[in-house]
């Protein structure tokens, strides 16, 4: 079962953390999880024209868009049924999730569930603003990877887990993702080795 509990120090991890840091691969990531149900909207435009727009709603009523099509089958298939879906984010200027996230992957949700989106990601540091409650996250290619070019996510956490973090440092963190406000909010960082670093 995908679940996250939320953390608000270094002290405990998450069970499905415990003892497994050192067995992640050492690639960058970062990924949005989320459990909900396929649902539609109609809306009819002035001249007529009738418009569906398909979104993955979730436990509390917060909704994700999702596109029509996905990889040649229509999401229309779909409709009622429960996924798990995983987007890759991106944040905006003022450190706030982009309103349509891209859609990685997506397969029956089966017996998992998540009370709210879960967020992780794998990294380095690129900034740290004590200040505003928030740090950046540089993810990077991986050889092989579909991914092109680098991109830095704004993550916010509360004070205790900024006061550990150095720039430059690599990363593995979790938390959960706040539709109403848009933030990525870490609720659990640990250090993590990268594929680049030095030997």
């Amino acid at each position: 079962m995908v679940r996250a509990k939320p953390m608000e120090h270094q002290g405990h991890a998450p069970a499905h953390l415990a003892g497994g840091g050192s067995k992640r691969p050492h690639h960058y990531s970062a990924v949005v999880l989320a459990v909900g149900q396929v649902a539609v909207r109609e809306v009819r435009a002035e001249n007529g024209q009738v418009y569906a727009f398909h979104r993955l709603r979730l436990p509390d009523g917060a909704s994700f868009p999702l596109p029509r099509v996905h990889r040649g089958r229509p999401l229309s298939e779909l409709i009622g049924e429960r996924l798990l879906v995983h987007y890759w984010p991106r944040t905006d200027a003022r450190g706030l999730l982009e309103k349509k996230p891209l859609l990685g992957k997506l397969r029956p949700a089966g017996e998992e569930a998540l009370e709210r989106p879960l967020f992780r990601g794998q990294g380095r540091v690129a900034f740290v603003d004590r200040e505003e409650g928030r740090f950046g996250l540089l993810v990077r290619p991986n050889p092989g990877g579909r991914l092109k070019e680098p991109f830095t996510l704004t993550l916010w956490a509360p004070l205790s887990l900024l006061e550990g973090l150095s720039v430059g440092s690599g990363v593995y963190v979790e938390g959960e993702v706040r539709l109403k406000t848009r933030r990525l909010v870490v609720r659990w960082v640990e250090p993590a080795r990268l594929w680049d670093d030095p030997a």
